[in-house]
């Protein structure tokens, strides 16, 4: 089942069940000898990102515990981005070179694909004990996966996940609205953000209509690939601008902005296109359906 609620199991036995779940990846994938160590950090950090789109779903039954608990995964996984990041850097590179695949842009790329490679390495060689803070993070997540047992949520299951998908549904609406009014990059980033973690709680609620809501995850799957590539690119963009000892002074970096301008035209054309149909529907309307769509899903259980 994974990261899903159960229509068997009461919110908080379902909440505390997918936490572990989620830690217990975490921390197979940082004490396995054979992961490569950058793939491993890809997990962890991917971990967090579900395990705080879980309690953002449930923020209003954790009451005073949600910030408590929202910090130390978002702080967790921060001590791992900049890795994580310059590793994004080369998969965003190698997506560029699959869309322009012309031999005219094969020698631009293996240029720069070295380049990057050779900045990965130097900041794990800048990071005084890399594997010493590996360890130390897989301590802390053995502590926190039996913190997990002390979770309590209160309140009627219904009006939690109601509060919950209301407000990060109504945050990435605004994003939304906001972008169209002044599109940016950082505006683009909010919404992917807010976009993601409306991901996270469609697929933990998928079960209640199966049909409708895996429709609805396989659009915001989509969406996230648009948005989540676009904000790679603009990441990129900024690198080459601010560390231009890093990727070269060759006349190839201006034949790269182009084609990244190109691309990130297209990613956000049709982000735009699909995020307006997923937002659509006002958030209150929708926090009341999905709220429906518990109680149904919950009633049929019990009979």
């Amino acid at each position: 089942m994974g990261y899903q609620f159960k229509q068997q199991e009461s919110l908080e036995k379902g909440v505390r069940r997918i936490a572990r779940e989620q830690m217990s990846q975490a921390m197979l994938a940082l004490q396995n000898p054979e992961r490569n160590r950058h793939q491993a950090i890809h997990e962890v950090r991917k971990q967090f990102k579900k395990l705080r789109g879980l309690i953002r779903l449930v923020r209003s039954g954790l009451g005073d515990e949600y910030s408590r608990i929202n910090v130390w995964y978002r702080d967790a996984g921060r001590r791992l981005s900049r890795v994580r990041d310059a590793e994004s850097m080369l998969e965003s590179l190698g997506k560029l070179r699959e869309r322009f695949s012309d031999s005219a842009h094969e020698e631009m790329f293996s240029e720069f694909e070295s380049r990057l490679l050779a900045r990965k390495q130097r900041i794990v060689d800048e990071w005084i004990d890399f594997d010493a803070e590996l360890k130390k993070l897989s301590g802390q997540l053995e502590e926190g996966h039996r913190n997990i047992e002390n979770w309590k949520i209160k309140g009627p299951a219904g009006k939690v996940i109601s509060h919950g998908l209301h407000k990060t549904y109504q945050r990435g609406a605004k994003a939304l609205k906001d972008l169209h009014r002044c599109p940016s990059d950082e505006l683009f980033h909010e919404c992917r953000k807010r976009s993601k973690y409306h991901l996270y709680h469609m697929r933990l609620l998928g079960d209640l209509w199966q049909p409708i809501l895996a429709a609805r995850i396989a659009e915001l799957d989509q969406l996230n690939d648009y948005f989540g590539n676009d904000h790679d690119l603009a990441v990129m963009t900024q690198l080459i601008h601010s560390e231009p000892e890093t990727l070269g002074a060759s006349a190839s970096i201006e034949q790269l902005l182009t084609i990244i301008g190109q691309q990130r035209q297209e990613l956000q054309s049709a982000g735009l296109k699909l995020a307006d149909r997923v937002f659509a529907e006002e958030p209150q309307a929708f926090a009341r359906r999905m709220k429906a769509y518990w109680s149904l899903w919950r009633d049929q259980n019990s009979h």
